[in-house]
């Protein structure tokens, strides 16, 4: 999340384009339809989502995310 805040703020400073904001904005509205979906999911094979421990190629990718939200 915060790395698509990020994105968010740099579409609204950087970009003249409304275009560009309903762009990402669009993006978040996925990403909420994913998540509901993996916990709708999640529910019914009985995950408890609080005890899933990211693998190393997640934390990886996380970290690349907030390496990221570093450059200007």
């Amino acid at each position: 999340m915060p790395f698509v805040a990020s994105v968010l703020i740099r579409a609204c400073k950087d970009s003249g384009e409304s275009s560009d904001m309903e762009v990402v904005l669009g993006g978040i509205a996925s990403l909420n339809d994913e998540i509901e979906w993996f916990k709708r999911e999640g529910s019914k094979w009985d995950v408890d989502f609080s005890t899933v421990v990211p693998q190393r190629a997640n934390q990886e990718y996380g970290r690349l995310l907030i390496s990221y939200m570093l450059i200007e």
